[in-house]
């Protein structure tokens, strides 16, 4: 199969995929490869957790056609500067929300644009937070504005409370009617966002903006909110160290970032 010819768009997590969690520098090899890919026609694009507050300066360093950041909650035109697609948190059902959980998680963070506003019990340093730590402020509910809220998240660093939280969650939201979901987990809490707001939902509107279907797509990631987008892409691909789930609805496995795994696969299956 020409691989080349089939995967038009490839999209790329960030954290445990391209990057060794707490690293700011991406490798030589990861940097080259995505100009390699510009060079054969390919279009690229990040798809991670990570939105405009704590992207740092990583769009810089690899120059993708888009950002797919806040887990699917926005698509950005990295050359124009512009939205393709949004969907953002209503200001009121975050307020709620932020009063009924937040004393009772390690970590509320509400992630707004450029700037992410945090509960009292938030712990900002850490490998991930530490970097864009002058972007988090105290959360007040009049910062907020309606339509720059782009996902919420909750800390809970014990996993077995995990899923308490979830079940806690998921009540609250359909009692209150909420137009909110729980979008995906990880291990130490969990991500919140509008319906449909997620990594293969954005990647469907990409596409769809580039006239191209998910069959063009080939994606990589190593987490939970990768799940979706690995499942369901023209050929997901698992980073090796990645859970056992998902590396078992991918369609190909790679080795680990630390050895620079998806620039690798990509020279196998002669994309670049």
């Amino acid at each position: 199969m020409n691989y080349k010819d089939k995967y038009k768009l490839a999209a790329f997590d960030v954290d445990g995929t391209l990057l060794v969690p707490g690293d700011l520098v991406f490798s030589k090899n990861i940097k080259n490869m995505f100009l390699e890919l510009k060079k054969n026609n390919v279009i690229t694009t990040l798809a991670t957790a990570r939105e405009f507050a704590s992207i740092n300066n990583f769009l810089e360093q690899l120059n993708p056609d888009y950002f797919i950041g806040a887990n699917g909650s926005f698509v950005w035109d990295v050359k124009n500067k512009k939205f393709i697609f949004t969907n953002v948190c209503n200001k009121e059902d975050v307020i709620k929300l932020y009063d009924e959980f937040a004393t009772k998680v390690e970590g509320f963070q509400i992630s707004h644009f450029d700037k992410v506003f945090k509960s009292p019990t938030t712990n900002t340093n850490t490998w991930y937070s530490k970097p864009f730590e002058h972007k988090f402020e105290d959360y007040s509910a009049d910062k907020l504005i309606d339509d720059q809220i782009h996902l919420i998240t909750l800390n809970q660093p014990d996993p077995k409370k995990v899923q308490e939280l979830v079940k806690n969650v998921t009540k609250f939201i359909k009692q209150n009617k909420l137009d909110l979901e729980i979008s995906s987990l990880w291990s130490r809490g969990i991500f919140i966002a509008p319906p449909m707001s997620n990594k293969i939902h954005a990647l469907e509107k990409l596409a769809s903006y580039l006239n191209l279907g998910l069959e063009n797509i080939i994606a990589f990631g190593d987490g939970e909110n990768d799940y979706e987008m690995i499942k369901n892409v023209g050929y997901g691909v698992a980073i090796d160290d990645s859970s056992n789930e998902l590396k078992a609805i991918a369609k190909d496995i790679c080795f680990s970032c630390e050895v620079d795994g998806p620039y690798h696969k990509l020279k196998e299956l002669e994309i670049i």
